[in-house]
């Protein structure tokens, strides 16, 4: 009996002696990096006053601090706008200089005077599935704090690499470390869904970056450059798009593609249930919905295709025929640019006839983007024309492409749909 007590008793200091220990190493390592983070502000340079503010860490390499893209990226864009400044800990301010960024990525590299004792050093080595991580940042500019989290590995769908982190990353820790327990970097801040759903940048995209920067005599973070890496991240995403069998699957009064790649994905809804819609309509999404940010009014980087089956049996025809055009009437691009961003669409408009005789209208239409030659958003749509009260509309969006890559595309997907 006493020894049941005492090994009572001492799995319960035990449980006490780890749980301080997790606190103290959370506690421990807040007071031993806080000199390494830093506030990064974006300044308006005609009122001095604060237009954007992120967070960003000092690491093992001289002069060297790390932010997110989408942070700085007004002082990028309109350097004579805007410039940037950190704040430590001690509320001592200092300038920084944008050297290199990767927008793909969304991150950063500036230049610093800041000189802390104690760096961040980067873990190229992923944590253990579960494990306890560490965010690091500056929230709603309420001063630096630790966040505990949980390490689940990559986003299992998503194209562009994001670790899932369980944890609180709120507005301002934009830009921040992430670390192991032992103070190592394993990602950066970038994004959150709420309900303790953060995104991180792996350490592997940031040691890249800083790989390339190294090779470079000249850092260049222009908009050729910015192009560049637009360019070459959209020709790797479509290559096995355009290289996969697509699988068809039956839809309405026709066949549509169903998910092309494992980072494309497809979800449906439907109103065949409700007896007194006198429209039935059957829709189906797919998309790679990640976007790549540029400024805070313009994103690219998405695909999206839908499909969409009406049929109204019980109407005239020309009532049919209007609820089908209102239908057709609301499809835009899916990405969000301005007029300063992009031209305007310029649109193609033919009659197709498949090899079965049927018809059906269809849009092709392009913008340029203005500061990042050779880029281009498109729209497609086609409507098929032959049934009086049933029809099949289908439709994609392209952002941030070439056309090389959308000419393939279309003749990928007009290939794909059938109608009967």
């Amino acid at each position: 009996m006493r020894n049941w007590w005492f090994a009572t008793i001492l799995v319960g200091l035990q449980l006490v002696i780890s749980t301080s220990a997790r606190a103290d190493s959370a506690e421990q390592l807040f007071a031993r990096y806080e000199p390494a983070l830093l506030q990064v502000r974006v300044l308006e340079q005609a009122s001095g006053a604060k237009a954007a503010i992120g967070s960003g860490f000092v690491i093992d390499q001289p002069n060297l601090l790390v932010t997110n893209y989408h942070v700085v990226s007004d002082a990028v864009l309109f350097p004579a706008k805007y410039r940037l400044e950190y704040l430590d800990n001690q509320q001592q301010k200092g300038e920084l200089k944008v050297l290199a960024v990767d927008v793909v990525n969304d991150l950063a590299l500036l230049q610093t005077d800041y000189q802390p004792e104690q760096r961040f050093h980067l873990e190229i080595k992923s944590p253990a599935q579960g494990a306890t991580i560490y965010s690091l940042g500056n929230p709603h500019d309420l001063g630096m704090i630790v966040v505990p989290g949980t390490y689940n590995g990559l986003q299992k769908f998503g194209y562009y690499p994001r670790i899932h982190f369980t944890g609180a990353v709120n507005s301002g820790m934009s830009g921040g470390p992430v670390v192991d327990s032992a103070g190592n970097i394993v990602g950066v801040n970038v994004a959150s869904a709420g309900n303790q759903l953060g995104f991180l940048v792996p350490v592997k995209a940031l040691s890249e970056l800083l790989a390339r920067a190294a090779e470079q005599k000249q850092l260049s973070n222009d908009q050729q450059s910015i192009a560049k890496q637009l360019q070459e991240s959209q020709a790797k995403m479509f290559e096995p798009i355009l290289a996969a069998t697509w699988q068809l699957k039956e839809f309405g009064i026709g066949k549509i593609p169903d998910e092309v790649v494992p980072f494309v994905r497809c979800w449906g809804e439907s109103n065949v249930e409700k007896e007194r819609e006198a429209l039935k309509q059957v829709q189906a999404f797919c998309s790679q919905s990640d976007e790549i940010f540029l400024s805070n009014q313009f994103t690219t980087g998405r695909i999206e295709m839908q499909f969409e089956w009406l049929e109204g049996k019980e109407l005239h025809p020309l009532q049919f025929f209007n609820l089908y055009q209102q239908n057709i009437s609301h499809i835009n691009a899916d990405n969000q640019a301005g007029k300063e961003d992009v031209t305007p669409f310029e649109c193609q408009h033919k009659v197709l006839q498949q090899s079965n005789q049927q018809h059906a209208k269809t849009i092709y239409c392009v913008r340029a983007y203005r500061q990042y030659e050779g880029l281009y958003d498109v729209i497609y749509l086609a409507a098929a024309l032959d049934q009086q009260q049933s029809g099949l509309i289908s439709h994609y969006t392209l952002s941030g492409v070439s056309q090389d890559i959308a000419q393939r595309f279309n003749r990928k997907f007009t290939e794909a749909v059938l109608w009967q």
